[in-house]
């Protein structure tokens, strides 16, 4: 393995986007995940993913109860309502953190792709 891993502005790496399906179907709201992704980089034990991940239209709700994830929006538009009812949208360029133990509703607005970093605390 290399240690650079060259990601493309459109997100994709060499690999390519792939059809996936990371989405829980029991969390869905409204719409249908219809997902791609690529995971760029992966520690041996889960705890750190780095990937790309799209999706078209569609709400859930999401909850982190061990996970730390930050991501760069690289096209589209999404909506993140956190826990007191306050709702962020974010756009191409736009980034977010959402904390270990955030659960509330994540909606893609429009067709969103967003590169990000994904750390699950390991007990």
């Amino acid at each position: 393995m290399t240690s650079i891993i060259r990601i493309g502005r459109d997100g994709a790496g060499a690999a390519g986007l792939e059809k996936c399906s990371v989405v829980p179907p029991e969390a869905v709201l409204s719409g249908a995940a219809n997902e791609q992704g690529e995971v760029h980089f992966e520690t041996a034990d889960g705890s750190l993913v780095i990937g790309t991940w799209e999706s078209t239209p569609y709400a859930e709700i999401l909850s982190y109860p061990d996970s730390t994830e930050y991501c760069t929006v690289v096209s589209g538009k999404l909506a993140v309502t956190g826990p007191d009812g306050k709702v962020e949208t974010f756009g191409p360029g736009e980034s977010y953190v959402l904390t270990a133990g955030f659960e509330g509703r994540f909606e893609v607005l429009e067709t969103m792709r967003k590169i990000y970093v994904l750390h699950t605390r390991r007990a």
